[in-house]
């Protein structure tokens, strides 16, 4: 299991418990319209540890999805 900092569209932070496959995954997935998804928008420990301070950290979530690899 990995935890990870990632953004959300309002620029909050967001803990995430996931493993490398599910990752990977959401990084090459697409719609069923055959559209790419926006990828995750990581962040440092550094940047996660500002957003935390000024509220603005959710979590921790876990994401699991199925690979299609």
């Amino acid at each position: 299991m990995v935890e990870v900092y990632a953004r959300n569209i309002n620029n909050h932070g967001i803990l995430l418990n996931s493993d490398r496959f599910s990752l990977r995954c959401r990084q090459r997935a697409k719609t069923a319209e055959g559209f790419k998804t926006e990828s995750l928008r990581f962040v440092s420990y550094k940047e996660a540890v500002k957003l935390s301070n000024k509220g603005r950290l959710f979590g921790p979530f876990d994401f699991y999805t199925i690979s299609k690899l």
